[in-house]
């Protein structure tokens, strides 16, 4: 935005023929850019560029509890709540879980 890298997305699948139909991706957004709709484009654009190309069929994601924003705008992206995982992080003297979300592309 203006010049500035506002956020970024990865996405990473195997080679290997058995699990090559899905993969998993992080996203990080600068906090000034927030609520402005930026993670929603990176990530619908995922969704689109999976869906076209027709190799993967699951995307998978791992985001912490605390972080309801993201949780909800993944809800709205159509990911479910596979499973949890406890102490998944320690940040501030504390153990924060984390949940595991997919969206099957088919």
């Amino acid at each position: 935005i203006d010049g500035e890298i506002a956020g970024m997305l990865n996405f990473k699948a195997s080679h290997k023929r058995k699990v090559k139909h899905h993969g998993v991706f992080g996203i990080s957004v600068l906090k000034k850019y927030w609520n402005l709709g930026v993670g929603r484009i990176m990530i619908q654009y995922l969704i689109d560029w999976a869906k076209e190309g027709g190799i993967i069929k699951k995307i998978n994601l791992s985001v912490l509890e605390e972080n309801v924003n993201a949780f909800h705008l993944y809800k709205k992206l159509g990911f479910q709540v596979e499973g949890k995982e406890l102490r998944a992080s320690f940040q501030g003297g504390e153990f924060l879980d984390a949940y595991y979300m997919g969206l099957l592309l088919d």
